[in-house]
């Protein structure tokens, strides 16, 4: 399996390296004003959507599975590859992201504070997490190609419906109050909501893989 992890990474690589220097020439952006800081965190997102559909769509075009299957890793290998694939570009970006923010934010070119750029960043990275955990099955079972549509509504749905929620709120839109015990427990919550979500697709997508025919 860490073989197979291997393998994406070489890959990518050139991809890897493209998108982290966006990460880095947006930062400058932000530096000179064109964009907010938080910009960086909806790359992570960008990141963490692109990498593992680039993964799995190079592998339709070489017909990768029909061989990997066969190697001693098995199906089983295949899925958990791309499962701690894609976490691993989730946070690598995250970190790269979030230490661009502290730099940013120590040398006062960010009009949020740390503590508010650093949440920016985990909830960008948890959002990309359950993107993922929604998306994935649908890649191993139906290829990069047919799942691309999906993965598209996903990610305009999640994203659409939180500019819409802001844009009423900046209306004036009145939410229901949440008890302040349960709005510091959030952030933890949300957290293991992502992870088991996660974990749950990877035994999902291990079902339908196990199924799948070459």
């Amino acid at each position: 399996m860490i073989g197979l992890v291997y393998k994406d990474c070489m890959t990518l690589k050139k991809q890897l390296t493209t998108l982290l220097m966006f990460l880095v020439v947006y930062g400058a952006l932000t530096v000179t004003g064109v964009f907010d800081v938080s910009i960086l965190g909806v790359l992570v997102a960008v990141m963490g959507m692109t990498i593992p559909m680039s993964s799995v769509a190079l592998d339709d075009a070489a017909r990768w599975d029909r061989y990997a299957v066969a190697t001693p890793a098995g199906r089983r290998g295949v899925v958990a590859g791309k499962y701690v694939f894609t976490a691993l570009v989730i946070v690598v970006s995250s970190i790269f992201s979030m230490a661009l923010m502290v730099v940013l934010s120590l040398a006062g070119l960010s009009e949020q504070t740390l503590t508010e750029n650093i949440v920016v960043a985990l909830s960008c990275a948890a959002v990309t997490l359950l993107l993922n955990a929604v998306i994935l099955p649908f890649l191993l079972k139906y290829g990069a190609e047919k799942a691309r549509v999906i993965s598209m509504t996903v990610f305009v749905v999640i994203f659409g419906g939180a500019l819409l929620l802001e844009n009423l709120w900046d209306k004036g839109m009145v939410l229901p109050e949440i008890p302040a015990g349960l709005v510091q427990a959030l952030p933890v919550l949300f957290c293991s909501l992502t992870v088991g979500a996660f974990v749950v697709s990877y035994f999902i997508s291990l079902g339908i893989y196990d199924r799948k025919e070459f």
